[in-house]
């Protein structure tokens, strides 16, 4: 579902569309988000040597609250950027790039998925609590009995 096949493709610019909500992180073990509906609009630009993915994430995801472990809606929006080479091997010169990844010669597609996924988690913000007075007060009256004082 989430295939981009490129082969026989022009040279140019190709656009896919997906929603990935909770199915999609349903499908992955460990996925701290537990709901979603993220839009995905992916731009492919296929040139004669290699091909540039520009994505755009916008939407939202329910993680757990870092402070509570409530459910905590946060927004989802970046704009990251993945180019594929092609060369024997996949890995084949590997420049230690996180955005550039090798296929080998006469691969004609690439599944998504797993990019998708990990685009979405990097999306969170690093902090993630309710805002002042939001967390879950009876969890947080309970952490406090179990806290060492020093």
């Amino acid at each position: 579902m989430y295939t981009i096949s490129f082969k026989g493709l022009s040279l140019g610019n190709h656009l896919f569309d997906w929603t990935i909500d909770d199915s999609f992180f349903d499908a992955f073990d460990m996925s701290e988000i537990v709901q979603a509906s993220i839009s995905v609009a992916l731009t492919m630009v296929k040139h004669s040597d290699f091909i540039e993915l520009n994505f755009a994430l916008n939407g939202w995801a329910t993680v757990s609250c870092d402070r509570c472990l409530d459910p905590l809606k946060v927004e989802i929006a970046s704009e990251p950027r993945m180019f594929v080479r092609f060369g024997k091997h996949a890995g084949e010169d590997d420049e230690s790039d996180d955005d550039v990844i090798v296929l080998p010669y006469g691969e004609d597609s690439i599944d998504m998925a797993q990019y998708l996924y990990e685009y979405a988690h990097l999306s969170l913000p690093m902090r993630r609590v309710h805002p002042e007075n939001g967390c879950n007060q009876e969890m947080l009256s309970k952490l406090e009995e179990f806290l060492v004082k020093s």
